[in-house]
């Protein structure tokens, strides 16, 4: 067994766990792992590391998400799988189809600024229903 370092949230797996239960691995700790496990975290089953040996005491480097999210590479073609964005082999978009346009007018019910101060034109006052005022209570009542 190796020590290595974390460079992301790991979800490592026990060691001849029946349940195949995981322990995690926070960015930055360090870890004992056996080479085969070591392997599931290293290219080529993984487009980018996501261990290094605990003997490099280089900061940590910066990863965003979009990095690892959904990355794998098959081991039987050597291929990226599930990289995001377009295929290398996609045809551009066509002229003008990137642009964003507002086609509708904005809601009537959203409220309109200094809504609040003003009263609307069609306001009516309902008068309260007789039946429903409650007769005050009684001292002892319960």
């Amino acid at each position: 067994m190796s020590a290595y370092q974390a460079l992301v949230n790991l979800s490592v797996p026990r060691k001849g766990d029946p349940g195949k239960e995981t322990d995690l691995v926070m960015a930055g700790e360090t870890v004992d792992l056996t080479d085969d496990v070591a392997d599931l975290f290293r290219p080529p089953n993984r487009a980018m590391a996501m261990i290094r040996p605990a003997a490099e005491a280089d900061p940590l480097p910066k990863i965003h998400p979009r990095q690892l999210s959904g990355i794998k590479v098959n081991p039987r073609t050597g291929k990226l799988i599930g990289v995001p964005g377009p295929g290398a082999d996609a045809r551009a978009d066509p002229e003008g189809s990137s642009q964003v346009i507002i086609t509708e007018p904005p809601e009537a019910n959203e409220p309109q600024l200094d809504s609040e101060n003003r009263l609307p034109v069609d306001a009516v006052d309902i008068q309260p229903n007789r039946g429903s005022r409650r007769a005050p209570a009684r001292a002892g009542a319960k």
